[in-house]
């Protein structure tokens, strides 16, 4: 009996290229989401993380005169945090409002500056104490009674 040995592709290779294709279509739908590839911020943090360390420890060695600082999309150095104070900017592009912590371009007609609020947020509602929730439960049944009175006495004097 002679036995040829079977060709074409082995089932392991074809698993790894359909997650490879997965993988890359999943990318390829989170990019037209959200508009940039799902690590870039990780990896901006990370990278804002590493500075903040290298400086301490610069610091700590005596060598504080280099500077590090990641670089944004204009070229400078890392943007100033969004505050209370500074507030953020509202403008109108193609259709759309978006807010941001820079200036929008001088020839748009609708930008304003939005004043920031701190909020709270969720405030509990206060407890009742059982004596309060006692006392005007009582009230209010001794009112709607006073009522119904009031009610059968002009029906009957009628």
């Amino acid at each position: 009996m002679n036995l040829q040995r079977q060709r074409g592709l082995n089932l392991f290779f074809v698993s790894v290229f359909f997650m490879l294709l997965a993988g890359g279509g999943m990318t390829f739908l989170y990019t037209i989401r959200y508009g940039h590839l799902p690590f870039q911020d990780s990896l901006a943090r990370w990278g804002h993380s590493a500075g903040v360390i290298g400086n301490e420890l610069k610091k700590a060695s005596g060598a504080d005169t280099l500077k590090i600082s990641l670089p944004t999309a204009d070229g400078g150095g890392m943007a100033a945090p969004v505050t209370l104070e500074s507030g953020v900017r509202r403008c109108q592009i193609d259709g759309k409002t978006v807010f941001s912590d820079t200036a929008c371009s001088a020839q748009n007609p609708t930008s304003r500056a939005v004043k920031l609020h701190d909020t709270q947020g969720f405030v509990h509602p206060v407890v009742v104490s059982d004596t309060q929730a006692d006392s005007s439960d009582t009230d209010m049944s001794k009112k709607i009674l006073d009522q119904a009175i009031s009610r059968a006495e002009q029906k009957t004097t009628k």
